[in-house]
């Protein structure tokens, strides 16, 4: 009975992380989302607003509008390997080495 209950309260606690993950994966996207509509609406007035500053190189302004665009960029492909890794890759090689450390522990403390 004991066992029973320690067994449902650890899947629990399992599922209650994963939908955690999940829901903050979800959020993280909309915030990408967002972001990314800004940064695209707005990078050409910061182009315009750097070049009525008297950025007139060419090679500069290319420079920024790259550096601009890579920020979602990277943004994007990290969001790409934490979706992978949430919902391809469910099996962690990291979970599974804890568990079994834990479970060592546990079996030198009786």
């Amino acid at each position: 009975m004991m066992k029973d209950k320690t067994n449902s309260v650890e899947k629990y606690v399992k599922a209650k992380k994963r939908v955690d993950d999940i829901k903050g994966f979800y959020f993280h996207v909309i915030k990408f989302v967002i972001i990314t509509l800004l940064i695209l609406i707005f990078k050409g007035r910061v182009l315009e607003i750097f070049i009525e500053k008297g950025v007139e190189d060419k090679n500069v302004l290319q420079w920024m509008e790259w550096n601009i665009l890579a920020m979602p960029i990277i943004w994007g492909l990290v969001l790409l390997v934490m979706g992978l890794r949430l919902f391809v890759f469910k099996t962690n090689i990291l979970k599974s080495w804890e568990k079994r450390q834990i479970q060592k522990y546990l079996g030198e403390e009786k």
